[in-house]
């Protein structure tokens, strides 16, 4: 390859540079290769002064170092030069950038001068020459293995697609020879086909023809076991139906198309049901005799039924009876039939057998003649006299007994012929439970019912002889026949599964022969009774009203438990818990849940009892009373009148506080009792009613029959100490001029208020006991304050008598919760606390301090009362100052130029201190304002301290409920 022409290119330029002062010279360079970037005019090269020898004198290395410099540049990521447009004689940043080859740079640092470089020039051309022809022969070289081996590549194609071309050609060869090697098999195997489906046709139609044949055979020999007398031959004959019954289900897709096979099914089913009804036939003349049994196939044949020729005998002769032998080969045939004919057979018989008793013991209406008994029903072997058609509830036991009887005949006339798993004595007694109990339902109700339906006294016997009799038949088939009763516990999916599997057929179509569970025979015939059972209940609820009735005088109280109580009550429960376990031996379904709203009635009216048992209110005028007005015990609570000018209040007399507690406690215990009974109850009544059981409306009875008890001794010891209001009214206070020991009056409240707290101590429970102190300290100190107010004046004499009395009432007050009697007996006496509850204490220092800071206003001189009054008494109004002012007997003008320092502007306090009003009148207006609001307050407040106290003795009251569940179990 020749060399490329070289360029040259001479053009010289000075240019001085400021900076540096070095001479740099403008040249052209010539393309070193066709891939050199072509260098612009302007372009400047700067000859250094110093070079490299090596490059000036080796054009090998020059151009292996160009060559490195060349191969860098393409394999490094591309860098674009940042070029100032403004600079035109430095390269830098070009220099600077190792990724990029610069010719001109590389020129300028491997030649010193343009001379150099071209006396180079041709050495360096040769040595670019030589290269290009070593490139060229390595060029020629590759392009020539290339060339063979692209025909050495064609040559092994060919090869292969030809090979692939045999490969399919022989694969379509094996196919073809593959398919007529099967068209041979199947010409030689289509005959021996043929030959293999006419043998199995041929099997099939041997096989059809020998069941047809032994079909006609066995229906043959059906008919001839028919035809045997006596009686038919009915052992044979149970095989037989079971061999054309299995005969009969491999031709049963041609029983309903095919007439010869349909001739055949039918007389298949004519031969059972002959021999069906002859062994039914048979049954009844061993067990009811020929008349009977001529008049039971007369009213069959009248229905429409199947029936056997008549037995009519010309000579007069009597049908043989079966022999045991032969009524168990009736047992087999009966279970060859299948389960459905064996329960039919089953239920015939009992109807058969209990006629005579549907007869004689058939309800009849009133009017009406009992149907007489046919003689043909008598048992021939045992003839015995008619008896008289019994059917009354009164004679209930006579049904029983006839049915021992026939229950015995018929195991002596069929002993070892029904087998265990029939469970026909069981059967029996059902047949008979059930339509006793259709006899029942007529009795009860209805124009066939009994003139004694409503007498309590048979019927109850009629419902445990009943009772009593399920009962011993449910003992007396276990125990003689092995029946067994499905559980009471199993829930009605066993029960479901039970009975599918008693009505499951064996695998050959006959009745199974395993024993299965029955139901149970209680409440069978007795649920007749259920709806019927009010006479009953009247009798209990009219005993427990005599009960209820001897209660309301009766005082007796029981001293043997923790507290004290009426013997009536303890009577009452007794005789209900009584009730519960004689209406649990007859009932707990409907009876027993109306005897339980008779229960509920009755507790309702003994809380009555109790409440009679108090004393009887009495309205009295409130006002003066011996110049005192009373409104802290006129009205508390509920009581409050509607009328403002009256109050409520009750008398208490002596000794008769002890029976007020007697009702506290005996409520309690009656609440308690009744809680136990309504578990009781609950556990013992069915499923269904047990939703209905709920008796907390009684216990709120008893609750509120409590509270007024409690409300009664509040309002009786108030009562009893209004002589000793008198006594504080009448005593002139605004004279008082000795201050001594307590005042009379003080001791009077002494006298009346200890002996009658500490008698409520001993005979009320602790809970109740609290809710009464509670009570009554607020209501007294309420008391107390409304009488000082009343009061005209009060000196300052009286103002430190007064106080010493409330320290001294106080000082009571604070021991009220604890105090004890002065000798107490062995059954009064009890443990309890010597400190006050914490409660109490802070609320009997509040309200004595409320009337003792009135007493300290009244005797504070009239200069500070003021001050005093805003420091003592907090959110006190004018009101109230002025009530202090009446106290201290201050003059109008005096109470006017107070209240207008108080706050109150001149006008209005003037018209208040000219209006002449007293203290009392104030006090009346106050009343008349807050009078409506004062009852419920005290209600709510003293109602959230009881609840209190009674959540603390939540364990023991707990404990006593458990103990009265106990006594009732």
């Amino acid at each position: 390859m020749a060399p490329p022409p070289s360029r040259s290119a001479g053009m010289d330029a000075s240019l001085s540079s400021p900076s540096r002062g070095v001479k740099s010279t403008i040249v052209a360079i010539p393309g070193m290769s066709p891939r050199a970037p072509q260098l612009s005019p302007t372009r400047v090269v700067r000859l250094a002064g110093s070079g490299t020898g090596a490059a000036g004198t080796d054009p090998n290395f020059l151009l292996d170092t160009l060559y490195s410099h060349h191969h860098h540049h393409n394999t490094a990521p591309p860098m674009t030069p940042k070029l100032d447009s403004t600079s035109t004689t430095t390269n830098t940043s070009t220099a600077e950038d190792p990724t990029q080859a610069d010719p001109i740079e590389f020129l300028n640092r491997h030649y010193t001068s343009e001379q150099l470089l071209v006396q180079q020039l041709p050495d360096l051309r040769q040595s670019v020459g030589e290269r290009m022809e070593r490139l060229d022969d390595r060029i020629s070289n590759a392009l020539q293995r290339q060339s063979e081996t692209a025909q050495l590549t064609r040559r092994h194609v060919q090869d292969s697609k030809a090979s692939v071309t045999a490969l399919v050609n022989r694969i379509h060869l094996v196919q073809e020879k593959a398919q007529q090697s099967e068209v041979a098999v199947l010409e030689i195997t289509r005959d021996m086909k043929r030959m293999d489906l006419a043998k199995k046709h041929l099997q099939r139609t041997i096989t059809t023809l020998k069941r047809l044949h032994m079909l006609i055979h066995a229906v043959e020999q059906l008919r001839l076991a028919c035809l045997q007398t006596p009686f038919p031959d009915y052992k044979t004959a149970a095989h037989l139906v079971d061999a054309t019954r299995l005969l009969l289900q491999h031709f049963q897709a041609y029983t309903h198309k095919v007439e010869p096979m349909i001739r055949l099914a039918q007389k298949v089913t004519d031969l059972q049901e002959h021999l069906r009804l002859g062994l039914v036939r048979g049954f009844r003349l061993k067990g009811l005799g020929l008349a009977a049994t001529k008049q039971i196939e007369a009213l069959a044949a009248k229905r429409g039924g199947k029936t056997l020729p008549p037995l009519d005998d010309e000579h007069n002769n009597k049908p043989p009876v079966m022999s045991p032998a032969v009524m168990e080969g009736g047992v087999l045939l009966v279970d060859a039939l299948g389960h459905d004919q064996r329960r039919r057979f089953i239920i015939q018989f009992c109807q058969d057998q209990l006629a005579p008793y549907k007869q004689d013991y058939q309800p009849v209406a009133k009017g009406q003649n009992p149907q007489k008994r046919v003689s043909s029903f008598k048992v021939v072997e045992n003839p015995e006299p008619e008896p008289a058609p019994i059917y009354g509830l009164d004679s209930v036991e006579k049904r029983f007994v006839w049915f021992r009887d026939r229950v015995t005949q018929i195991n002596q006339q069929f002993a070892k012929v029904f087998p265990s798993y029939w469970n026909m004595q069981y059967s029996l007694c059902r047949a008979f439970l059930i339509m006793t109990k259709e006899h029942f339902l007529q009795l009860l109700s209805g124009p066939k019912k009994d003139a004694d339906a409503n007498n309590a006294t048979i019927l109850l016997k009629a419902l445990q002889k009943t009772i009593v009799f399920e009962k011993e038949t449910m003992a007396w088939l276990p125990r003689e026949f092995g029946t067994k009763f499905i559980s009471p516990n199993n829930n009605e999916a066993e029960i479901n599964a039970t009975q599918q599997q008693q009505q499951q057929p064996a695998d050959d179509g006959a009745a199974s022969t395993e024993q299965t569970p029955v139901e149970s025979l209680l409440g069978v015939c007795s649920v007749a009774f259920e709806k019927f059972m009010g006479p009953y209940i009247a009798l209990e609820d009219q005993s427990m009203d005599e009960q209820l009735i001897n209660a309301v005088d009766d005082r007796t109280v029981d001293n043997r438990g923790e507290m004290p109580v009426f013997t009536s009550s303890t009577k009452l429960f007794v005789y209900i818990k009584g009730s519960i376990a004689r209406c649990n031996a007859m009932s707990k379904g409907h009876a027993f849940y109306l005897l339980y709203e008779a229960f509920q009635g009755a507790i309702r009216k003994y809380a009555q009892v109790l409440s009679g048992k108090l004393p009887q209110q009495q309205v009295s005028q409130t006002g003066v009373s011996g110049g005192l007005n009373l409104p802290g015990f006129g009205t508390v609570g509920k009581q409050q009148q509607e009328n403002n000018n009256t109050s409520s209040t009750y008398r208490i007399p002596q000794g008769e506080e002890m029976t007020v507690c007697y009702v506290v406690s005996t409520c309690e215990y009656c609440a308690d009792t009744v809680e136990a009974l309504e578990d009781l109850i609950r556990d013992t009544i069915d499923d269904a009613y047990k939703p209905k059981i709920d008796m907390m409306a009684q216990q709120e009875v008893f609750h509120d029959v409590t509270a007024k008890a409690i409300r009664v001794l509040v309002l009786g010891l108030g009562n009893r100490v209004e002589n000793a209001w008198k006594m504080m009214a009448s005593i002139n206070w605004g004279a008082f001029d000795m201050v001594g020991e307590e005042s009379s009056y003080v001791r009077t409240m002494h006298e009346e208020i200890q002996p009658f707290v500490t008698t409520c101590r001993g005979h009320l429970p602790t809970p109740h006991f609290r809710s009464f102190c509670d009570k009554f300290a607020t209501a007294f100190t309420k008391t107390y304050y409304n009488a000082l107010v009343h009061l005209k004046k009060i000196n300052e004499q009286a103002t430190q008598q007064l106080l010493l009395d409330i320290y001294s009432l106080k000082t009571l007050f604070l021991k009220l919760p604890v105090l004890e009697p002065k000798s107490t007996s062995s059954i009064t006496k009890k443990v309890a606390s010597t400190i006050a509850p914490a409660m109490y204490t802070k609320m009997i220092h509040k309200q004595f301090g409320r009337i003792e800071t009135l007493l300290k206003l009244v005797g504070t001189p009239a200069d500070l009362l003021i001050d005093v009054f805003k420091v003592q008494w907090p959110g006190g109004s004018a009101l109230d100052l002025q009530s202090v002012m009446s106290l201290k007997g201050m003059k109008r003008t005096d109470q006017a130029a107070i209240l207008e320092k108080f706050g109150l502007d001149p006008a209005t306090a003037m018209r208040g201190a000219h209006m002449g009003v007293t203290s009392a009148s104030l006090v009346q207006e106050r009343l008349q304002a807050v009078t409506g609001n004062v009852g419920n307050a005290l209600q709510d407040r003293l109602g959230t301290d009881v609840a209190a106290k009674v959540n603390s003795d939540l364990t023991q009251m707990r404990q006593k409920v458990d103990d009265f569940r106990k006594s009732f179990r």
